[in-house]
């Protein structure tokens, strides 16, 4: 994408990507403010964009420290987890089981590091490489590899099949 292109543009690229990282991040009333807040900083920031690394690798690390700033302003703020958000929705019966391997994963993912979910999200579930990676979180490709070793291993640690009489994965 251009630099000159227009903000509706940068905002269509972006926007997913920023507010799925945000989403698992941030307590759910302030995940549009927050991800606007970043959106805005990206646009305002766009002359500067050097085309080091691509506009979604760079516009995640201006969300990575917004994050960061986010929780330094709120040194207070109750986090709410995906679970309790989830188990206060009334869903389908046939909808059961998808729902239980969610909480059951979000669960996991709560008893893991910050980083270690950062990681996953961004090598396992949106792609980036690892190259990618170590650019967003201010870090070494070596690093995110390690980490992402590291964030597997806990995972399989904590995580627990549900409805196998509590087997491990």
């Amino acid at each position: 994408m251009e630099i000159d292109s227009s903000f509706d543009q940068i905002y269509e690229q972006l926007f997913p990507v920023v507010y799925r990282f945000v989403k698992v991040r941030i307590p759910s009333n302030d995940v549009d403010d927050v991800t606007a807040e970043i959106i805005a900083k990206v646009w305002r920031a766009l002359p500067k964009f050097e085309e080091k690394s691509n506009l979604k690798t760079w516009a995640l690390r201006i969300a990575y420290n917004q994050i960061a700033d986010y929780y330094r302003a709120r040194k207070n703020v109750p986090q709410v987890s995906l679970t309790e958000e989830l188990k206060s929705i009334q869903v389908e019966s046939d909808h059961s089981e998808q729902l239980t391997t969610l909480l059951s994963v979000n669960e996991t993912l709560s008893k893991l590091s910050e980083p270690q979910v950062a990681v996953i999200q961004l090598r396992l579930i949106e792609g980036f490489s690892a190259a990618e990676v170590a650019g967003i979180m201010g870090t070494s490709q070596q690093a995110v590899d390690s980490l992402l070793y590291r964030a597997k291993k806990s995972f399989r640690k904590y995580y627990v099949i549900q409805g196998t009489g509590g087997r491990r994965l």
